[in-house]
């Protein structure tokens, strides 16, 4: 009986303590800098300048391993690849200048950049003209977002990492070619400098209708002081087309 309760004693000791480290949890974060004045945004990482993809250290395009997917997912993916084998390629929206939304956004070829004001940092993203608003004043992921490109992101910092959650995505986007995604997807990202040139950006997509597991990626991007985003208007020189069965082609009219 004695070990018994010695075994009570020490787990009822742990529990305690967990408590009482989730408690000190909040506390401490409030305590770090959130970006939510003037004054604390000063106290961030500095992430100014614009950030190209780190195509030296071949950690711009990386490929991740490929996700493992639902059996639905996975029977889509399928009918998709079935589909080029025999010449029938369906043309993706973005040739027709409709943006990739999140999450490939963020893995354009393109340069990107992060301004940061008051509980708010903005990516300002040159692929698309697009821009992304992760809101940093504390407010809760909406239970009922309205979809869109970029969905709703709301993010916090440990120490010098950005931390953001991203829901509510348009279901016309796509978390990989011919991996399409539900309701229930959520991103996750992770954002920090590595070097004091080199930014990391870690997602990790859950989706538990078309991921049988979380599928992470990691991106490297560069850092340029002396480049500027510039505009990018798809729609001026686009020459795409698509036939009835979403085969790409050419708009002679156009040319």
């Amino acid at each position: 009986m004695r070990r018994a309760v010695s075994v009570i004693s020490v787990m009822a000791i742990a529990m305690s303590a967990g408590a009482t480290a989730v408690a000190d949890a909040p506390a401490s974060a409030k305590a770090s800098p959130q970006g939510d004045t003037w004054a604390s945004i000063a106290k961030l990482p500095d992430w100014s300048g614009v950030w190209d993809f780190d195509y030296r250290s071949g950690g711009g395009l990386a490929r991740p391993a490929p996700p493992h997917l639902t059996p639905e997912a996975q029977k889509k993916l399928e009918a998709y690849r079935e589909a080029q084998k025999h010449g029938e390629e369906q043309q993706t929206t973005t040739a027709n200048c409709v943006p990739p939304g999140m999450p490939q956004i963020m893995q354009q070829p393109y340069p990107v950049e992060f301004l940061f004001t008051p509980g708010k940092v903005t990516v300002a993203i040159e692929a698309y003209s697009q821009m992304r608003r992760i809101f940093t004043d504390g407010r809760k992921l909406p239970e009922d977002p309205d979809p869109s490109f970029q969905g709703y992101s709301v993010g916090h910092w440990e120490g010098d990492t950005l931390v953001v959650e991203t829901v509510g995505l348009l279901d016309n986007s796509q978390l990989a070619p011919g991996v399409g995604h539900s309701d229930q997807a959520k991103v996750l990202e992770r954002i920090r400098r590595i070097s004091p040139e080199t930014l990391e950006v870690q997602q990790t997509i859950t989706d538990p209708k078309t991921l049988s597991e979380p599928w992470v990626s990691v991106h490297r991007y560069q850092r340029h002081k002396d480049w500027d985003i510039k505009e990018y208007i798809c729609d001026q020189n686009n020459r795409d087309s698509a036939d009835e069965k979403g085969r790409a082609g050419i708009d002679i009219e156009k040319r």
